[in-house]
């Protein structure tokens, strides 16, 4: 099944069938909603059926964390949790059916300090018991589970290139989705608030951090000479719609994400690579027509929403924009500083293995005035899992990622590896791990991208 996008037919079939899906997000949105388990269970046999031959499951667990958003868009009636525990599941029968390697120990080690948190949650309701421990442990446990199915797991770089545009599959959906829900012509701006009509109705955080995801994806083909669709033009189209989505939901996290990445991407090839190096030189002009193509859709974005979107990004209000007076004392966080000090506040009263899963939620209620979930997943650790939670983050967040840099040499696997760590990390800095994203692209940081010859010869030592 993944060997369809070696065909271009087939790939433009796949674009067709997911442009549909998101044309039916407003006429039929059940369809829409079913074709995620549909998908789970095809992907599944197909792993079965082929021992997991090409890593085929990651890449479906890469194509499923795109997916999630859109089902949750569509009102699926299945679990908040489904994305993760989809991912968790192809990953884990990726491991159990495919080719014999050797188990990461180290992301077994994290897992064991996930659960002593799980016995310290309360609750008299049984059900509200089990979705405080779930919401809140879900996240981690997707980690784990691409670490292990990931972790240093070889594959050969056109591999790679052909299968990773699995992932890009749901960006289509979610274009024609926003297109037909939440048409640009339709939207009203009145303030720099995050907009949730042009989010499609949902949380414009979680749909810009998402559009990040698929915008960083077709930027990583563009750097190193490849295209992420059929057509040269494809791309630039798509990557117009998706800046020009994620710019119009406010929500700066998702576009500040796939920015910092890209960076990061960009700064390890000049640094690794020569070849990268004499190219860069060559395609300046390119270069600053790329940039001029990023400012005009900025521009255009601007106009739309009548200048509100710059003075979102300058950091102003809405009272500020009427009155034209600076107010002092805010901060560019929105709020997140303030939860974050009510974890820290727990952290130092509950040291050594937290309060338990769901339980911060309580108790920032009491230190920052209201009941908020945890939008920084490193401060929801530190109160939630105390100590435990501390070292989870020093060795599996800090020091593991440094070894793995360190001891590959590819310029390649360094490239995608410093992206996808960077998006996780900020993603799980400004919106925790509400979505299955942040853990499993951490996990596909650590796969190791080879060339043929490459392989061939260290068999051969």
């Amino acid at each position: 099944m993944i060997d369809i996008l070696d065909n271009k037919k087939g790939y433009i079939v796949l674009i067709l069938i997911h442009l549909l899906l998101g044309v039916m997000l407003k006429f039929a949105p059940i369809i829409v909603a079913l074709a995620y388990p549909v998908m789970l269970f095809l992907f599944l046999v197909d792993i079965l059926y082929h021992y997991d031959k090409g890593s085929r499951a990651g890449f479906y667990a890469l194509y499923m964390v795109g997916y999630e958003m859109i089902y949750r868009m569509a009102g699926a009636p299945f679990s908040w949790e489904l994305g993760k525990y989809s991912c968790i599941i192809l990953l884990v029968f990726g491991l159990f059916v495919g080719p014999r390697r050797g188990i990461p120990w180290i992301f077994l080690f994290l897992l064991g300090l996930l659960i002593p948190a799980i016995f310290l949650t309360e609750h008299p309701n049984p059900e509200r018991l089990n979705n405080m421990i779930m919401f809140n442990i879900s996240g981690p446990l997707s980690l784990v589970a691409a670490g292990l199915y990931f972790y240093k797991r070889i594959v050969i770089r056109e591999d790679y290139f052909r299968h990773l545009r699995w992932a890009f599959l749901p960006a289509f959906t979610i274009i024609a989705g926003l297109s037909v829900v939440a048409n640009v012509s339709t939207l009203v701006f009145t303030s720099v608030q995050s907009s949730s009509a042009a989010a499609g109705g949902f949380g414009p955080n979680q749909v810009s951090t998402m559009l990040g995801w698929f915008i960083l994806l077709v930027l990583l083909y563009r750097i190193n000479g490849d295209k992420i669709t059929p057509f040269n033009w494809l791309d630039w189209v798509m990557l117009f719609y998706l800046v020009l989505r994620a710019l119009l939901t406010f929500s700066r996290g998702g576009v500040m994400g796939s920015m910092l990445a890209l960076l990061g991407a960009v700064a390890v090839l000049f640094f690794s690579s020569h070849g990268f190096r004499r190219q860069l030189r060559k395609s300046l002009p390119y270069i600053v027509l790329s940039l001029a193509f990023f400012v005009g859709v900025f521009i255009v974005a601007n106009s739309i929403t009548n200048n509100f979107l710059l003075y979102r990004y300058q950091g102003l209000n809405t009272t500020e924009v009427m009155t034209g007076q600076r107010t002092g004392g805010k901060s560019m966080l929105t709020g997140r500083d303030e939860i974050m000090k009510a974890d820290f506040i727990v952290f130092k009263q509950h040291p050594t293995f937290g309060v338990g899963y769901g339980m911060g939620e309580l108790y920032r209620a009491r230190y920052y005035g209201q009941y908020a979930a945890a939008h920084t997943e490193f401060a929801r650790l530190m109160s939630e899992n105390g100590l435990l939670g501390m070292i989870f983050m020093l060795v599996g967040l800090i020091c593991l990622p440094i070894y793995f840099f360190f001891s590959s040499k590819d310029y390649l696997t360094r490239c995608f590896m410093v992206a996808f760590f960077l998006l996780s990390m900020f993603t799980m800095f400004h919106a925790a791990m509400r979505l299955a994203l942040p853990g499993v692209i951490f996990g596909a940081a650590f796969m190791r991208i080879v060339t043929l010859d490459k392989l061939l010869r260290d068999e051969h030592k």
